[in-house]
């Protein structure tokens, strides 16, 4: 029988406590109903939290947490993005570093006012299970627009977005402590209707003390995290090569070489080389961000958006170095070229007939082609016990017209998908990781949706673990 939790602060209570030690609520018995309704990461649609959040659906889920579209019943049914901590933890310690994480999160947002960043609105803890609510920031990714596209994005575009995501960063830096926001990529920056930027997910974001050798863990994302993050090591710089490595995938549809793989001789593919109508001035501006050794990068976020403002307005001289006080509007300028989008947010209607996504047949002209969208992602399966199973949701859904047809297949034998074969009743699909078989350690592999309607490939990750295992910074690459 697994060990009971205060409905208030989240203490694990002893047997038979009419108290919770920690915070000196009443303890709601078992039979009163104060029992877990949900798993971690499985809030059913309609539920009510606290008496006042409408569950409406999933958003996203990851190793450590879940977001979730809701309603504020208190506030005429304002939707906000609650965030639940999934409860994947083995060991005392190991829940009580991941509920401090939690918390810290809440305190580092509460204190932050920036038209980039999401507003903390409650924080709260229910049968157990601690919520973070904040606000909901409608629209897509940056990743999603770019896949949207069907391409790269448009460079001076891409410039405009580096240029508002400078501003927050040095908003974050110039905060006392500094705030290292130490997972900066397109997936972690939503893109509003309106043209706005937003930064979400500070689940592993750190106040900096220089007089700390090491972070206490090693987090990042492959690809956008700089050789020093891998040794537990960041700083105000780091952001900014991650910054660097946002705006190389944006411009050229590619993640660049990591910085182990260049670290050990292979170079840095020059964004030229993928998009030549990228004017030099801006690759040299994002090669200097992608520098190995952080004294070689921008000495600020300032003096890198003063480098893009540069590259994107010629004619305009460099003001001097700015206090962070003052930030820049987020607002992507009018006078940057922008692709038109349908009402549904698909990429633009192409009007000539011809194949469409590796369909035979041409699509008729002035009709929308099916258009395959899948969420989330990425997959993040935590911890499975070794001979274990774990079962994740996949939703797939049509932003175009027509019936979306494909199929499903995956890279390794204890990934399943079902169904296999996607048609117009098809709106999830549930995956099952089954560790019958594998040895304990990280594992990353992939699901490929294949349709009429384009691809997408959906990396997943999960940690199979045996008993005598020792977890901690088990997910070194979690992001």
């Amino acid at each position: 029988m697994s060990e009971a939790s205060c409905a208030r602060c989240g203490h694990r209570l002893p047997p038979d406590a009419l108290f919770c030690p920690g915070c000196g609520a009443p303890v709601v018995s078992q039979a009163a109903g104060g029992q877990n309704l949900h798993k971690p990461g499985q809030i059913p649609p309609g539920t009510l939290l606290r008496q006042r959040y409408f569950i409406d659906r999933k958003l996203a889920q990851g190793g450590h947490s879940a977001v979730y579209l809701a309603r504020d019943t208190y506030d005429g049914g304002t939707a906000v993005a609650l965030k639940e901590m999934r409860e994947t933890q083995r060991t005392t310690e190991e829940r009580d570093t991941a509920i401090n994480s939690f918390m810290r999160e809440e305190r580092m947002l509460a204190a932050l006012q920036h038209p980039a960043l999401a507003r903390v609105l409650d924080i709260f803890v229910e049968d157990g299970h601690h919520y973070l609510v904040m606000e909901y920031v409608p629209g897509c990714t940056l990743e999603d627009e770019m896949m949207a596209l069907q391409h790269p994005v448009e460079w001076a575009r891409v410039v405009a977005w580096g240029i508002a995501l400078c501003d927050v960063l040095a908003y974050l830096h110039h905060q006392q402590p500094p705030i290292v926001y130490r997972d900066l990529k397109p997936p972690n920056v939503m893109l509003t209707p309106d043209g706005h930027l937003k930064l979400i997910d500070f689940g592993i974001a750190r106040w900096f003390y220089s007089a700390n050798s090491r972070d206490t863990t090693q987090l990042g994302t492959d690809g956008y995290a700089p050789p020093e993050q891998y040794s537990g090591r960041s700083e105000p710089r780091s952001d900014l090569y991650a910054l660097g490595a946002s705006l190389y995938h944006l411009l050229t549809g590619r993640v660049p070489e990591s910085a182990p793989q260049r670290m050990n001789g292979q170079p840095l593919t020059p964004i030229r080389v993928h998009a030549p109508q990228v004017p030099e001035i801006v690759e040299r501006v994002v090669q200097q961000a992608l520098n190995l050794t952080s004294a070689d990068r921008f000495v600020s976020a300032e003096k890198m958006r003063e480098a893009l403002e540069a590259a994107i307005r010629p004619d305009r001289p460099l003001s001097g170095s700015s206090s962070g006080r003052h930030p820049i509007p987020t607002r992507i300028p009018d006078t940057v070229p922008r692709y038109p989008r349908s009402p549904t947010g698909a990429p633009p209607v192409r009007t000539t007939a011809g194949p469409a996504n590796g369909n035979s047949g041409g699509t008729p002209k002035g009709t929308v082609p099916p258009r395959l969208s899948v969420r989330p992602l990425r997959l993040d399966a935590g911890y499975i016990a070794e001979g274990g199973s774990v079962t994740l949701t996949l939703e797939i859904s049509n932003r175009g017209q027509g019936t979306l047809k494909g199929t499903v297949e995956t890279n390794i034998d204890c990934l399943k998908a079902s169904p296999k074969k996607i048609d117009s009743t098809t709106d999830n699909l549930q995956i099952t990781i089954d560790a019958t078989g594998l040895r304990s350690g990280q594992y990353v592999c992939h699901l490929a949706v294949r349709t009429n309607g384009g691809d997408q490939t959906v990396p997943i990750r999960f940690a199979v673990s045996s008993p005598d295992d020792d977890a901690s910074g088990a997910y070194g690459w979690d992001g």
